[in-house]
């Protein structure tokens, strides 16, 4: 099963869709990832508010058998985050954020599009599936 939501690149968006995604996590019963994944969508909604010019910031949900996975949408292809090799110093205002995705999700990947679009995306598995 297959949800987009698309909203206004403003700083109430994060919130907005992170909100959303946990509304459709409870709503298929997988209640047990649900921080989880507002952590990481906050996160990734966040940094295409703040490092973007897009108007609109679309988040596309996947739900699966074994888990979800979510990809947000922005339009600076040519900046693709790199995985963190330590955790951040705790004075950094840097690189928190992609620290947070890579050891709360199970996996997470970013690619160019082509068009002058990027895809930041994630997956998380559900709590004792197989």
């Amino acid at each position: 099963m297959s949800y987009r939501f698309v909203a206004p690149r403003t700083a109430t968006t994060p919130k907005i869709l992170r909100d959303f995604v946990a509304v459709l996590m409870v709503a298929f019963g997988h209640e047990e990832i649900v921080e989880q994944l507002r952590l990481c969508v906050s996160e990734v909604v966040t940094n295409a508010y703040h490092h973007t010019r897009t108007d609109l910031i679309t988040v596309d949900v996947s739900l699966g058998s074994a888990g979800v996975t979510v990809w947000v949408n922005d339009d600076r292809p040519e900046w693709l985050p790199r995985p963190p090799r330590s955790a951040p110093h705790w004075r950094s205002e840097h690189g928190r954020g992609l620290f947070l995705v890579s050891r709360l999700a199970d996996r997470w990947d970013v690619a160019a599009n082509g068009a002058g679009t990027k895809r930041f995306g994630f997956s998380i598995d559900y709590k004792g599936a197989a």
